[in-house]
């Protein structure tokens, strides 16, 4: 080389041309490939942020349902109608009355729902009672201005525009009707803990998210609003059931990502700084540039190689993570629901309260072995029959907690000695009763199980006459979009589970017809559990 290279004008030609010709292409090509890596970096954590607004909208929309149960059960109790159904109250009915409510009404409550703080009856015949003095009869008066006389429930949040509440409860209220001659009696309020509307959203990754709950009119029931577009504009921005936009320039530039709940109509938006969801782009293209160039000069020769190894592993990194952050809120939404453990060792409590020692030793030994059953390995096959048995003891849980059951039919006789994955049919029958039976149970409903063999294929029917699919649906395959139209996470968990062990010729099909009820169909090799 340095016989061609005769001086130095001809060595620095030859550094030119040889960066004009490795150095540009490399460059060029990292460019293109951190675009499009950005991109793909950008929709994956979209992706990401869209799954949390969805999980904080099934939470927030099973609190609330969980508060209309607990505000019902109060509101069924004959003593408490019978006081407010009376037109005039004499001193000693009166005496009475508080005598009720002070001891045995209160502790039934409480039993219900550890998170229950106070709780206030205001009936039109005059009469007022509270299990907080600190509470008088003005400050109920005023709250109750707010709650709908439709007969649902009115909830104050805390940070809410108008509730004039403190931040430590949440205030639930209802209008209250004779169920005889749906005659007005007055008004039933109920104070929770700040904390159980908090552990809505505590297993969420929400550093540096704000989170903002809008009702029907736009006002804020949970979060603050910031600046003037968002208490002005950002309402109007809201007119799909789920999307997601940028705010304005002069707004920060901010992502919001919102989904709204078809049962309480409100909105769940999480707002994502320019700094949150840029930063990730900025500093991977950054690097890759970096590298690039550093490589090039080092070793032009390698540089293409190097750039390609560093992107693939930066790719292969972040999807492994974000596969990982799926799989892992999968595997925590498809365990026992919290609330179901809660309802359930309330239920213990109260038929030990009752001293009805058969029934606590039953759902007991059931619970405990469901939780047996379930933190078993997952991956390994078990028995048709040992999966039948995990269903009945949930189906006996579900007893002691409703009071009634539908009919439950199951027939696997002609499965013969098959293997199932663990956990597939529990959360079907689960969905059963969350969303066929939502409305509560009748005597008619049924649960119908069906196992048999067919060739090489082993079938598990799952039938229910419940309210059924929005609209009629042939045999078709399980939609993994499942937690966007309604049909519950844990569906779209056996699904995914299926597929993976087995392939994409098997997992769940469904059919069904509006008002008739669905048919989820699990299609699985026939294999003998060894």
């Amino acid at each position: 080389m340095t016989k061609v290279l005769k001086g130095k004008k001809d060595f620095v030609h030859f550094i030119i041309g040889l960066a004009s010709v490795i150095l540009l292409p490399v460059l060029l090509l990292s460019i293109v490939g951190i675009h499009r890596n950005s991109r793909q970096m950008q929709e994956r954590n979209l992706e990401y942020w869209q799954m949390i607004v969805q999980d904080i909208t099934y939470d927030m929309d099973k609190a609330i349902g969980d508060y209309d149960d607990l505000s019902m059960s109060a509101l069924i109790q004959e003593e408490l109608l019978g006081i407010l159904y009376q037109e005039e109250i004499d001193q000693v009915e009166y005496a009475s009355a508080l005598s009720w409510l002070e001891h045995q009404f209160t502790v039934e409550l409480f039993l219900n729902n550890s998170l229950v703080s106070s709780f206030q009856v205001l009936g039109n015949n005059g009469f007022y009672y509270t299990s907080d003095r600190r509470i008088d009869r003005e400050e109920t008066v005023a709250l109750t201005k707010n709650i709908e006389r439709s007969g649902k429930i009115t909830i104050f949040m805390p940070g809410a525009d108008e509730s004039g509440l403190e931040s430590g409860f949440v205030t639930i209220g209802r209008y209250i009707y004779s169920y005889k001659d749906l005659r007005p009696l007055g008004y039933f309020l109920m104070s929770i803990k700040r904390t159980e509307l908090d552990r809505i959203w505590e297993n969420k990754d929400l550093d540096s998210i704000r989170v903002l709950v809008l009702d029907e009119k736009g006002s804020a029931v949970y979060g603050t609003k910031e600046g003037d577009w968002e208490a002005e504009e950002l309402y109007q921005e809201l007119t799909a059931q789920n999307a997601y936009f940028y705010g304005p320039k002069e707004a920060g530039g901010r992502l919001y990502v919102y989904e709204k709940s078809e049962k309480s109509g409100w909105t769940s938006v999480a707002v994502i700084p320019r700094e949150v969801y840029q930063t990730s782009i900025w500093s991977l293209n950054r690097a890759f540039l970096i590298a690039g160039t550093l490589a090039v000069l080092v070793a032009s020769a390698l540089a293409y190689f190097l750039i390609r190894s560093v992107y693939a592993t930066q790719l292969a990194n972040q999807k492994n993570e974000t596969e990982r952050s799926k799989a892992e809120m999968k595997a925590l939404q498809t365990q026992i629901n919290p609330h179901f453990l809660y309802n359930t060792l309330g239920a213990i409590n109260m038929y030990s309260v009752m001293e009805d020692a058969e029934a606590v030793q039953n759902i007991t030994d059931a619970l405990s072995k469901m939780f047996r059953y379930a933190v078993q390995n997952p991956l390994v096959p078990v028995k048709i029959s040992e999966e039948i048995e995990h269903v009945r003891n949930y189906l006996k849980v579900q007893e002691y907690r409703l009071g009634m059951l539908p009919k439950v039919d199951i027939s696997i006789e002609e499965a013969g000695q098959a293997a199932m994955l663990r956990l597939c049919l529990q959360p079907i029958v689960e969905n059963i009763f969350k969303h066929a039976f939502a409305e509560g149970i009748r005597p008619e409903h049924f649960i119908r199980i069906y196992a048999f063999r067919e060739g090489e294929v082993l079938i598990v029917d799952v039938t229910d006459n419940g309210r059924g699919p929005s609209m009629d649906v042939d045999d078709m395959e399980y939609v993994t979009d499942g937690e966007q139209n309604g049909r519950g996470i844990g569906l779209s968990n056996v699904h995914r589970r299926l597929k993976l062990a087995y392939g994409d010729s098997y997992g769940l099909r469904i059919s069904g017809r509006v008002g008739k009820g669905m048919t989820i169909r699990i299609c699985q090799p026939y294999q003998v559990r060894k």
